[in-house]
């Protein structure tokens, strides 16, 4: 097993359980199946009781999860209308894939539209389980119980917003057609429908942002699950026509009653912003043990030289569906964010590397954690995938926000397209615990090159250490950094003197270095 993050209290409580499973080994073995990277350490293992009861799971276990998609009966169910024990064996199957690929948590969308996956006095049934209206199997129930047996974590995934699966070519944006019990056809002035084909629910409204925690109030409340995810659906993502005109969402009597003189766009954010904290907020009112997370669009903003974006140059989440997240992290409103970098290393507008750099820089010191969504199911059709989820993951590993990784794509997991579950066994074959980084009692050190060289480039890669357990930052700038504080910064220098001044936790550091003229 490897252990992330020095000594501290977890390494401490580590200790305590390894040695009360050694006091009570007549009664219960010590031994842990949930993984971590690239040191050995000692192993211990948690059976689960013959009583059936659930294992002890390390919350800082690190998350190895699956999304396990509805809409559309993408993963589950495989079609509509199936009896209870074929869906019953449907969820078996999932739950062995899960534990047989190595991961940890499931991620089981129970809401992909106003309807829902589990008993709910909210929403109506929904039509990806059956046509009836009537739950005569609960899967939201039976997978919770069974995965917890199996050590496995479940996630109750939400697409708060979306109301129907309409298309451009054949829309479904008549609220009067939804089924009895939809609160979106009872209140139908609640939806906006937009030229997707889709109707919304528009969260500048009080009653559909409350609606939305009621209906995860109700989830967590009445099932054990672990956490709450949202996923990158708010606001739809913008529809253009034949010449490039993107066409609008019509919310302006809500913008007109709520607006209060904020552009159009601080609006829209700040109506999403509120729903994400009152649902958090409703969460920890039930069980601050339960997480709330969300898995946005990869892209937050591309950077202008002025907005602290990522170098990429994709469609913007902040601008483009009114989604942002670094507003939650810094309100303390979130535990988690996965952001969807569905790229690869080598995608020119958007790479992997330069997006898991950006969210770990910007996740440092907010508190909350840093998990990556993958896409595995573009092995399908990425040229040559093999081996591009195991580097993506190592490469992860190293940043000091990073707590686990989530696959989009459960059918090339379940398959072994392209051996990909073979990499993700490989990747997870020790266990990974990640626990709070702690104070080193170092101060900021660039070690090279030493504070006063001169060089003769214009640019040179300044390489310095700090500590871990508080954020670092360079002439007001965070530093982006791996797990043990270490830091790379590629330094642009004008002729003559160059200081930076480096702050952390209250404390600043002068470094210096001079350029001098080139030379032959």
């Amino acid at each position: 097993m490897m252990l992330y993050a020095k000594y501290g209290f977890f390494a401490r409580l580590l200790a305590i359980v390894l040695c009360f499973c050694a006091l009570t080994s007549l009664l219960v073995s010590c031994k842990r199946n949930e993984p971590l990277p690239s040191y050995p350490h000692e192993e211990l293992t948690l059976q689960a009781p013959a009583s059936g009861l659930r294992a002890i799971i390390d919350p800082s276990s690190e998350v190895r999860g699956v999304y396990i998609a509805t809409v559309y009966n993408i993963d589950y169910p495989s079609k509509t209308n199936l009896p209870a024990a074929a869906l019953q064996a449907e969820l078996d199957g999932i739950i062995d894939t899960v534990a047989s690929a190595g991961l940890n948590t499931v991620y089981f969308q129970v809401r992909p539209v106003c309807d829902a996956l589990y008993k709910s006095e909210l929403f109506p049934v929904s039509e990806a389980l059956t046509t009836s209206g009537k739950l005569t199997f609960d899967p939201l129930a039976y997978l919770v119980e069974t995965a917890h047996q199996r050590n496995i974590f479940v996630h109750a995934w939400v697409n708060p917003l979306r109301v129907t699966l309409g298309t451009e070519t054949k829309p479904q944006t008549d609220p009067a057609l939804l089924p009895e019990g939809s609160p979106a056809k009872e209140h139908p002035d609640w939806t906006v429908a937009y030229a997707d084909g889709r109707l919304y629910f528009d969260p500048a409204l009080p009653e559909v942002r409350q609606l939305i925690a009621d209906g995860v109030r109700e989830i967590v409340q009445n099932y054990n699950v672990d956490g709450v995810l949202f996923d990158d659906y708010f606001y739809p993502y913008p529809v253009t026509d034949e010449d490039g005109i993107t066409a609008g969402f019509d919310d302006a009597a809500s913008y007109a009653k709520y607006g209060g003189g904020r552009s159009l766009g601080d609006f829209r954010r700040d109506n999403v912003n509120q729903m994400i904290r009152l649902v958090y907020d409703t969460v920890k009112s039930v069980s601050e043990d339960v997480q709330f997370g969300v898995a946005p669009f990869g892209i937050w903003q591309n950077d202008n030289g002025r907005n602290g974006g990522s170098a990429t140059r994709g469609m913007e989440s902040y601008k483009s569906i009114y989604c942002d997240p670094i507003a939650w992290a810094e309100g303390g409103y979130i535990d988690y964010i996965a952001p969807q970098i569905y790229w690869r290393f080598s995608t020119s507008v958007a790479p992997f590397d330069e997006l898991v750099r950006w969210w770990n820089r910007a996740l440092d010191g907010t508190g909350v954690d840093l998990l990556i969504s993958h896409a595995a199911y573009s092995y399908e059709d990425w040229l040559s995938p093999s081996g591009e989820m195991k580097k993506q993951i190592e490469y992860a590993r190293d940043k000091i926000t990073y707590r686990g990784s989530i696959f989009y794509g459960y059918a090339e997991i379940r398959e072994n397209l392209h051996a990909i579950t073979d990499e993700l066994t490989d990747v997870y074959a020790d266990s990974v615990i990640y626990t709070d980084p702690s104070s080193t009692g170092m101060g900021v050190q660039i070690t090279s090159p030493v504070s006063g060289s001169t060089v003769h480039n214009a640019q040179v890669r300044l390489f310095g250490i700090s500590s871990p357990d508080t954020p670092l930052t360079v002439n007001g700038e965070a530093v982006e950094r791996s797990r043990g504080g270490y830091f790379v910064i590629t330094a642009i220098l004008k002729r003559g003197e160059n200081v930076f001044v480096f702050e952390q936790d209250g404390q600043a550091y002068t470094y210096t270095i001079h350029r001098g003229e080139p030379q032959d």
